[in-house]
């Protein structure tokens, strides 16, 4: 699969409807394309990070909503974003994370969408 998919896009417009830019990037970070997360929307979330702002909740669930995917391919990009973030990122996305009761629940995670998933994924996590 190459470039994002209608469901990317129609995601992204959604988000940008609605006025969050930093919704948006993390749609953009998360999409369907089988490729790591975009370097510019990366930095983009890093920035954002620093900029007091911004609603660090609000990019911290919408991950954690691209992490409830149906696809291992935005589940994995919202796991390296995440990740990204919390050794990049302001302070203040780790403390949010920290004050959560409950982060990701991957276990119930079975890709509906190919045979391959669950092998990269799990091959991938470790």
């Amino acid at each position: 699969m190459s470039g994002q998919t209608l469901t990317d896009r129609i995601a992204a417009a959604q988000y940008s409807l609605t006025g969050s830019e930093v919704a948006r990037a993390v749609c953009k970070a998360t999409t369907h394309e089988v490729m790591g997360p975009k370097k510019k929307h990366l930095e983009y979330l890093i920035q954002a990070t620093q900029e007091s702002n911004v609603n660090i909740p609000q990019m911290a669930d919408t991950l954690f909503e691209r992490a409830g995917n149906a696809s291992w391919i935005v589940v994995f990009k919202a796991l390296v974003t995440t990740h990204h973030l919390m050794v990049h990122g302001n302070e203040r996305f780790i403390q949010y994370l920290a004050s959560r009761n409950t982060l990701f629940n991957l276990s119930n995670f079975l890709d509906k969408t190919g045979s391959h998933g669950k092998y990269y994924f799990i091959k991938c996590s470790f």
